[in-house]
């Protein structure tokens, strides 16, 4: 095992542990691995709001978080093993506000106090849009806009759930269009994950309950499916 000693500043420190730790494969939503350090505070379609909680000795599971900013509400020394299978000492002061980069680490509280963070995790990031699915619709008369809209927060809660907090649906009103009159947005990072989303058991219930709703929607949309060019 690497270790490597930094005892620079806050964002120094925690500058060189993002870059170290780029992610290259399957999210694990710190929520969902370790609710008892993690907790949402605020949720809505551009953020997730992370209370995070680490007594003195206290250390977590191997995580991801999507790109955001971290605001570092005590001082603290901590151990970060990365998604690479180094291990980064790291200090923080109290005030301390961080970009954080798309990342992967598990980390352990290895000084006397206990630390907490404050962590906006920011969603749907056009960098992570790989694939695309796009619907043209107007809405059927038995059909509201309220409906499809909770609708469709429920079902991206049921994928954030699952690990996947910057992908979703977004739904548009068309301002001046004849055939249609609402366009749906689904951002995907890519294919596989696009797969893996719809075929979890969480994604599949919630689709269920809108089953009747969407069939409808569908006798007359226009679908699309679109892959990003790089």
């Amino acid at each position: 095992m690497n270790i490597i000693s930094l005892k620079y500043s806050g964002i120094q420190v925690f500058t060189l542990l993002f870059l170290f730790s780029v992610i290259k494969i399957n999210t694990q939503d710190a929520i969902k691995i370790d609710p008892e350090h993690y907790k949402v505070e605020l949720e809505n379609d551009q953020v997730r709001v992370l209370r995070i909680n680490y007594n003195a000795g206290e250390s977590s599971k191997m995580h991801t978080h999507p790109e955001g900013v971290a605001v570092l509400l005590t001082k603290h020394t901590a151990s970060m093993k990365t998604g690479e299978g180094k291990t980064l000492k790291i200090q923080g002061n109290s005030g301390d506000v961080l970009w954080v980069d798309k990342t992967k680490h598990e980390p352990m509280n290895i000084g006397d106090t206990s630390f907490k963070v404050i962590q906006i995790e920011l969603k749907n990031n056009t960098k992570a849009a790989g694939k695309k699915s796009l619907h043209l619709f107007k809405l059927p008369d038995d059909v509201s806009e309220k409906q499809v809209s909770d609708f469709l927060k429920e079902m991206n809660h049921a994928i954030s759930e699952e690990g996947y907090p910057e992908a979703g649906y977004h739904l548009y009103k068309i301002a001046e269009n004849n055939d249609y009159s609402y366009f749906m947005e689904g951002v995907w990072p890519d294919s596989a994950t696009y797969d893996k989303i719809h075929n979890s058991e969480k994604w599949k219930a919630v689709a269920e309950k809108g089953k009747e709703m969407i069939d409808k929607i569908r006798t007359q949309e226009l679908y699309m499916k679109a892959e990003k060019v790089n």
